[in-house]
């Protein structure tokens, strides 16, 4: 019994005439009556009968009437799916984010309009450190990144969002925190300083430990650390000072202070990150909005 059967069959059962069904079909009325007829063969059934001058459904047509309607509506959603799927508007899409990555300006509202452009699409969000991200792509754990610069391997391409300030963390009490306006980062030489583990993003670990070098000073390191909410609970705790992507001042905790620093060299990227050999329409589709959203935060910023 094949799908086409079905189709026939609710078609002549609705119009309980073959020749406006067959004109309904778009088919002549004899291949319409021999498909009927095969149909009633396959399920050893009649399933209309003559009535006066027309047609109708025997009790076997009768009981599988809203059967056959059943089968073609399921039929026509699998058929739907699988197009939505190729399309990239139906799936799972595994996101890798920095723990950062929320509290920046961009990340956010590419989340949300992601979620608004592919309703049907489920967003898996893997909170995970920028090298653990790129060994996740490498695997196929995740299927796009965001992360702070590193060295990439061949195999995975990256495309910049934004450009992100430093800001120097610190406690309230700090001699430091009184003064309003950008810090330099020789003002932190005497300072114990909480850090990101260098395994977890080797480049900004780096980055800050050249800022501290070319200020004439090598950082004193308190702590190392896995997690964001631990150097700024720390700090909240009294514990020493950090350099951080500027976007963690969203972050609002009691006693710690936040100030812009100044040197020119400051800076760090934010990046989305996918394999090169990519061929998955809802990582296209995410790239898109990020490059768009990151673009249009670039233009406000130049106003």
């Amino acid at each position: 019994m094949e799908l086409r059967h079905l189709k026939y069959f609710v078609a002549v059962a609705d119009e309980l005439h073959f020749g406006r069904a067959a004109e309904r079909l778009g088919i002549s009325q004899p291949p319409l009556s021999q498909q009927i007829h095969a149909l009633e063969q396959r399920l050893g059934a009649r399933l209309f009968e003559r009535k006066g001058r027309g047609i109708a459904l025997t009790h076997a047509g009768t009981a599988l009437l809203p059967r056959a309607r059943g089968i073609l509506v399921q039929a026509e959603r699998a058929a739907e799916s699988v197009a939505r799927t190729q399309r990239g508007e139906l799936g799972e899409l595994h996101l890798g984010l920095m723990s950062s990555g929320p509290f920046t300006f961009v990340v956010p509202r590419v989340l949300a309009r992601f979620r608004e452009r592919l309703p049907y699409v489920r967003l898996q969000i893997h909170e995970m450190a920028t090298s653990h991200q790129i060994e996740a792509l490498e695997q196929g754990v995740i299927d796009v990144g965001v992360i702070r610069p590193e060295p990439l391997p061949d195999s995975i391409k990256a495309i910049e969002l934004f450009k992100d300030s430093t800001t120097a963390v610190m406690h309230a009490s700090n001699p430091l925190a009184k003064t309003p306006g950008p810090i330099h980062i020789r003002e932190l030489a005497d300072e114990d300083f909480i850090f990101y583990q260098r395994s977890l993003g080797v480049r900004f670990y780096d980055e800050v430990i050249a800022l501290c070098r070319k200020s004439g000073f090598s950082p004193r390191i308190l702590y190392e650390v896995r997690e964001l909410p631990t150097i700024i609970g720390l700090i909240s705790g009294g514990f020493g000072v950090a350099v951080l992507p500027a976007s963690v001042q969203r972050m609002m905790v009691e006693d710690v202070v936040y100030r812009t620093v100044a040197d020119v060299d400051a800076v760090t990227a934010v990046w989305a990150i996918y394999r090169a050999d990519v061929d998955n329409p809802m990582v296209s589709a995410f790239l898109e909005i990020a490059q768009c959203l990151a673009s249009k935060q670039a233009a406000s910023i130049g106003k």
